[in-house]
């Protein structure tokens, strides 16, 4: 038997591997792919939405905070001894009234000293003047006389002062806090003695985006709840004050809304604050969860003769359960709430149940 040739034999043996390659690798995408159009001719079952116009109220959410047109704490103008205590902690006090004598002891005497000397200034003043209109004596020592009074007078007036700093008195009408004093205490001036509070009117504070400050009036109603998770009730306050700049840092613009009912709300506490900026007719709304966030944008599945296909949008006012659709979408279009990590580009659908 002829030899044959070693180069023949390469040549064999390569074309034996090529020929395995091939027939394993048809084989194994041929079963490949029957696996996939088996599951891609699954249908997935989900939830849909059926788009239509409305009326949307463009709200905007603000996190807010109680505050109180007055508010302060009580503190002496001038060190001394608490004589008396005339009001109790808690209690709703008006302007003016008595809060805390004390001790003038020596401002009254020297008071007392004062107006002695004034009373003899004035006879005295009163013989002189008789004297000068008998040209008894001069001008000049009729006015001296009549300076010496006045200055007397003025140092009436400082006594007077000085005593009135004794008695501490509410500055406005409010609710009193905790006392921190009592009868007997020596105090200072930077001494707290008790937190006077004004709790009606009070005023509701937050900030919105500078993008709608053309629309965000004085003068305008918001609306704000107690933020305490217990679905409190909405009450309404009246914009009095916009700051006329833009925070830098969170580039917003704060506001101040009035509140005059009759809920009772603590000075710090935070609220939710709702601030309506126009109505928009024929808003087309979806539900959040039927968005899906792409690297370009947004996108919904919308469901064409039970395939699903992907329609790029346009998204504009967001609300707690819905968002507004500005382009890609029309009145009628079906589009899938459920099973969005299923669902694929071409997918087949089951639509199992509509959502309101």
């Amino acid at each position: 038997m002829k030899h044959i040739p070693v180069w023949i034999k390469v040549i064999v043996v390569i074309a034996v591997l090529i020929a395995s390659k091939f027939i394993f690798f048809s084989k194994k995408e041929a079963k490949s792919g029957a696996g996939a159009k088996d599951k891609n001719s699954v249908p997935v079952g989900v939830n849909f939405y059926v788009v239509r116009a409305g009326t949307l109220n463009n709200s905007v959410y603000a996190s807010g905070k109680i505050g109180a047109l007055n508010q302060v704490n009580i503190m002496p103008e001038v060190s001394g001894k608490i004589m008396s205590i005339y009001f109790k902690e808690g209690e709703t006090i008006k302007k003016g009234s008595l809060l805390l004598k004390l001790n003038d002891a020596d401002l009254q005497a020297q008071l007392l000293k004062v107006r002695t000397q004034m009373k003899l200034s004035e006879q005295k003043l009163e013989r002189l003047k008789k004297l000068l209109t008998i040209n008894g004596i001069s001008q000049e020592e009729y006015d001296m006389q009549d300076h010496e009074l006045m200055a007397q007078k003025a140092d009436e007036a400082f006594y007077l002062a000085e005593i009135a700093k004794t008695n501490i008195t509410a500055p406005f009408d409010g609710v009193l806090g905790l006392k921190n004093v009592s009868e007997g205490s020596f105090v200072s001036p930077i001494a707290s003695i008790v937190s006077l509070v004004q709790l009606k009117p009070l005023f509701v504070e937050f900030s919105i985006p500078e993008k709608y400050s053309s629309i965000f009036k004085r003068g305008g109603t918001v609306l704000f709840s107690a933020d305490d998770g217990q679905g409190a009730s909405t009450f309404s306050a009246n914009i009095y004050a916009i700051e006329p700049q833009v925070d830098e840092a969170t580039k917003t613009i704060k506001a101040r809304a009035l509140y005059h009912g009759d809920a009772v709300f603590y000075p710090g506490s935070y609220v939710k604050v709702f601030v309506n900026l126009g109505t928009i007719q024929n808003a087309l709304m979806v539900p959040t969860q039927a968005v899906v966030a792409t690297l370009k944008g947004q996108k919904v599945f919308v469901n064409r003769n039970h395939v699903a296909v992907e329609i790029p949008i346009q998204i504009g006012v967001r609300t707690d359960q819905q968002i507004q659709v500005l382009e890609g979408l029309s009145v009628g279009d079906t589009i899938i709430t459920s099973g969005l990590l299923s669902v694929r580009k071409e997918s087949k659908l089951k639509l199992i149940a509509p959502r309101n």
